[in-house]
């Protein structure tokens, strides 16, 4: 059984690795004021129970990249927040810039902002940003059903060999279900 649990966690730590420098795959744009913005997951495709995140890309809407872009870029005062749901569920998370902060990619610059969060459940997320962009208002809802950016992923898709029960869920309910059973037999021999 160590072994196993061994195994396993080397397998999740390889794949977090491969998956944190893959380069961002999907996100969906909007244009908001003067600026254009782009959101997904910081690693895709996304998996559930690894490290994960909301991805925010700011740049400017129609301006050709410079050294002034970058410097106006990087001196706008951004407070943003996403709220994170999943089903009835939510958490509210701020969203703070990753570093380098400037990046540029396709001849487009643009700033950074991530929040930390390991997905436990595969399915649907939808993602309420909202804050300010320098005096521009922001509250977007991206959703990943629209598929834009991936949905969460079972850990399953992707372990080799088959370890058995990996679903948390199946986990939790076979603990349960073991606890009944125990607080049977305990009553009986009352």
């Amino acid at each position: 059984m160590k072994r196993l649990f061994v195994r396993l966690l080397t397998l999740v730590s390889l794949l977090t690795l491969a998956i944190a420098i893959s380069p961002v795959a999907a996100h969906e744009g909007r244009e908001i004021g003067d600026y254009e913005i782009s959101f997904g997951w910081r690693n895709e495709p996304a998996i559930q129970g690894l490290f994960n995140g909301p991805d925010l890309y700011i740049s400017l809407h129609d301006t050709p990249t410079d050294a002034d872009t970058q410097a106006t870029l990087e001196a706008l005062v951004v407070e943003m927040q996403v709220e994170v749901m999943f089903g009835s569920e939510s958490r509210i998370m701020s969203l703070t810039p990753d570093f380098p902060m400037y990046e540029e990619y396709d001849g487009v610059g643009s700033v950074n902002y991530v929040a930390d969060l390991i997905p436990t459940l595969p399915g649907d997320y939808s993602f309420r940003v909202y804050g300010t962009i320098g005096e521009v208002e922001v509250d977007e809802l991206f959703t990943s059903t629209d598929g834009e950016f991936s949905s969460i992923e079972p850990a399953t898709d992707i372990m080799f060999p088959e370890a058995g029960i990996t679903d948390v869920a199946a986990l939790l309910e076979r603990i349960d279900a073991l606890e009944a059973r125990l607080a049977e037999l305990e009553a009986a021999t009352e």
